[in-house]
């Protein structure tokens, strides 16, 4: 009876501890399951359209994909980017696919130092060279910039950058007197009569060329014709001929050719190529090209069908994964490597 009672008691017990076991065991796997990924995507300025964009793009992401909380971090912009990723001080990043080519092949101010830990996701927008002065300013093209006042953006932005190639193409960089100033600051030292105008690079319609031309007339000067005389597109063959309609913005009153260069998303080669697949996945979907066109409406270029413009640089597996998927035709010369 006693020996009964004891393998009873004995059993029950074991059953017990298994029962905790096993509870504790859930336990563990449920917090692994719910562990949060948290990664940095490198923006821009706070108030410059790469920081917008990134913010958005990063806003959808932790609402729609699980388990992951993306934070953005305020940076000089598109050339100071790919330092940080190729470093892995950030998982992702913007830039312009200029800057991105460039410090991807070790040219221009990458010269002798490639960065060729970076791995292309998609295309995010299309950036539009906007030189923008007000309508009774009277300068009309290029040449007559020589000794006013432009502002360029800030050094080690996407639009200095661009800036700078543009108007050494034409002979103009040391002959304008540059104004360090991005986005909003800039359209606001226009609009103040610091500046004679402003170059800026951004999808169009652009918010801060919308608010300058709020207050007066603008008119956006021709950079394609002149530019289109000199090896500028042979140099910079990333870059592509763009117009402004007629009517774009207040005081535009007929079709005005400028140039464009694609925005383009990137990743650290070493990034979870799953991860990269599930957020190239939201992120280039209906409803995260509608989150998009609330954030800014140059997101109209944020589809899968052009996801892969402008993009020179070899994709991210997950990425590659991802568009295969989709059905989007990679070119050999991207393809993951």
């Amino acid at each position: 009876m006693d020996i009964t009672r004891k393998c009873f008691l004995s059993g029950t017990v074991d059953l017990a501890l298994i029962a905790a076991l096993l509870i504790s065991l859930g336990a563990v796997a449920s917090v692994e399951a719910q562990k949060v990924e948290r990664i940095t995507m490198a923006g821009g300025p706070p108030t410059g359209v790469f920081g917008i964009f990134a913010t958005g793009i990063g806003t959808y992401l932790s609402k729609n994909v699980p388990n992951l909380d993306v934070s953005v971090a305020a940076t000089g912009g598109s050339v100071e980017n790919p330092r940080r990723i190729n470093a892995k001080e950030a998982e992702m990043g913007l830039s312009f696919s200029s800057d991105l080519h460039e410090s991807f092949h070790g040219l221009e101010k990458f010269t002798g130092k490639p960065l060729t830990n970076l791995r292309a996701i998609g295309l995010v927008f299309f950036g539009v060279a906007h030189l923008i002065t007000y309508a009774d300013s009277g300068i009309r093209t290029v040449e007559e910039l020589a000794g006013k006042r432009v502002a360029v953006g800030n050094p080690g932005s996407g639009t200095f950058a661009s800036a700078e190639r543009v108007f050494r193409a034409v002979g103009l960089w040391d002959k304008i007197n540059r104004i360090p100033l991005l986005g909003a600051a800039a359209g606001e030292a226009m609009s103040e009569g610091k500046a004679d105008a402003f170059f800026w690079t951004g999808p169009e319609p652009d918010r801060v060329t919308t608010e300058a031309a709020a207050k007066k007339p603008v008119r956006a000067i021709d950079i394609h014709t002149p530019v289109s005389k000199t090896d500028f597109f042979k140099q910079y063959p990333y870059f592509a001929r763009y117009v402004f309609p007629a009517g774009s913005y207040r005081g535009i009153t007929e079709d005005t050719s400028t140039v464009g260069i694609p925005v383009i998303w990137y990743a650290h080669r070493e990034f979870s190529p799953a991860l990269v697949q599930k957020i190239a996945q939201a992120a280039y979907s209906k409803e995260g090209n509608a989150h998009m066109l609330k954030v800014h409406a140059g997101s109209k270029d944020m589809v899968p069908q052009k996801a892969l413009q402008g993009v020179t640089v070899p994709l991210h597996k997950g990425a590659e994964e991802h568009w295969k998927t989709a059905g989007v035709q990679i070119l050999e010369a991207i393809r993951s490597r």
